[in-house]
């Protein structure tokens, strides 16, 4: 994973599907909410949830002060004059020296208390969040922030046990508010919660708690993610099952569009939209990721890249929509299921020939599936394009599909390429991507069925 920052998307890897994925879905020109990551807040949710103030006005508690930790002995203690008591300690000398004595290559250690004292915020969070703790059942809506804040600042000091704790504290404060409108705190209060700003935050914590967990236990993140997922948007899990029933993109896109109608949030702020798009995505790739070592979570991953796909239809973000058929394509492919992705040009053709690349990913399909020698999948995909369009490209392969299910090989092996040759040529200012696919699946895919290659043909036509 490149970012570790479990406050924005992390890059997850399942060999080059990152690449391949991006190559797949396009040059997309990014919207202004497409550069922000889903784990910030947005201005207005900042004015709302993160007033840092809050913190000084807990009630003070004089026994939460600094936190210690001596490295030799590896353990913790709560306040500075135990600490310094065990510095004096036989045992403590007695593993300092174990400790030098193993790292006498170095240099000399540095004073353990010098050295291992803990950074200051990271002190004053502890202080800050035992009393968030203890306010957290009367005034959750002033824990919830100042917990979520917490974890927002020690997160980038590695103190993954204290940021855990504090984005259960604060989630669980949230959910509180959730159930209960009345604990949002009041209306025009610093720490008042407005139930946007609560569902949002909800998502955001929940999606950091999850790529925390991904980094040592990719099943309970996969959990996690996919909680995060229907908590916001306000389904079930089990809804996600769509793929798996049948194991169809065509279909998983039918009742994906059936279950983003019943989503009971209506979206109706663009900014909300495209977060739980970016959302959608995020959850999809990890899922995916994951699926190396849990292959079910692959049409897990599958269903919720429907979903996406119906949702943004829907909420009229075609660029979105287009990319996620491409990047559930390229799932496919870097799955050894070229089939399948074969089957997501049928959408395209359905929805997306307007977008850049569509053509092309079209034409690929088409180019997969004689390689494959499905000659029924490349005549259907075909016979779907040209039902709206006619053009020089696909009709060429339409007739190639037909002469080679009538295992015409003399035509295979010297008019197909005769007839290519002019094609192209006379179509020089079109598609050259396309072009360029369609002559692979001459030159070198269908090599097989002709008698002689394109090359050998070039030659023996030169010579007569």
């Amino acid at each position: 994973m490149a970012n570790t920052n479990i406050f924005e998307p992390f890059v997850f890897g399942y060999g080059e599907t990152s690449s391949l994925i991006d190559r797949k879905a396009g040059d997309r020109t990014p919207t202004k909410s497409d550069k922000a990551p889903v784990g910030s807040l947005s201005p207005s949710s900042t004015k709302l949830v993160n007033p840092l103030a809050l913190v000084d006005t807990l009630p003070s508690d004089s026994s939460a002060v600094s936190s210690r930790y001596c490295a030799p002995c590896k353990k913790k203690f709560s306040n500075e004059a135990t600490y310094d008591a065990h510095l004096q300690s036989d045992k403590h000398k007695k593993s300092a020296r174990q400790a030098n004595t193993s790292n006498s290559s170095q240099s000399p250690v540095a004073s353990p208390k010098s050295k291992n004292a803990v950074h200051p915020v990271v002190q004053g969070a502890l202080a800050s969040m035992k009393k968030a703790q203890a306010l957290a059942n009367k005034d959750p809506a002033v824990a919830a922030t100042v917990l979520w804040n917490i974890a927002k600042d020690i997160a980038q000091f590695g103190e993954d046990c204290i940021t855990r704790t504090a984005l259960d504290g604060a989630l669980s404060c949230m959910q509180a508010m959730d159930a209960n409108a009345d604990l949002r705190g009041a209306k025009g209060t610093p720490g008042a919660w407005s139930a946007r700003s609560l569902l949002k935050t909800m998502l955001e914590c929940q999606l950091a708690q999850a790529r925390l967990e991904s980094r040592s236990d990719k099943q309970l993140a996969a959990s996690l993610y996919t909680d995060a997922l229907c908590c916001y948007l306000g389904i079930t899990s089990h809804s996600l099952d769509i793929a798996e029933r049948d194991r169809s993109p065509a279909k998983a896109h039918e009742l994906a569009g059936q279950l983003v109608n019943g989503i009971p949030r209506k979206f109706a702020k663009s900014e909300d939209v495209d977060q739980a798009i970016r959302a959608m995505e995020e959850v999809a790739v990890a899922l995916f990721a994951f699926s190396k070592s849990t292959p079910a979570l692959l049409w897990r991953s599958v269903a919720i890249y429907s979903v996406a796909h119906a949702f943004a239809l829907q909420k009229d973000r075609p660029a979105a929509a287009y990319s996620a058929v491409c990047r559930f394509s390229a799932l496919f492919d870097s799955a050894g299921l070229c089939h399948f992705g074969s089957e997501c040009a049928s959408l395209v053709i359905d929805h997306h020939m307007q977008q850049p690349g569509s053509r092309a990913m079209v034409a690929t399909a088409v180019a997969n599936s004689l390689r494959d020698l499905d000659l029924v999948r490349a005549a259907c995909l075909l016979q779907r394009y040209n039902y709206r369009f006619e053009e020089p490209w696909s009709r060429f392969l339409a007739e190639l599909v037909s002469k080679t299910a009538d295992a015409d090989t003399m035509w295979l092996s010297t008019d197909a390429w005769d007839a290519w040759s002019l094609l192209s040529s006379a179509n020089a200012t079109s598609d050259r991507h396309v072009y360029e696919l369609v002559e692979n699946a001459v030159r070198r895919e269908l090599r097989p069925l002709m008698w002689y290659s394109p090359t050998e043909t070039d030659s023996r036509l030169n010579h007569n």
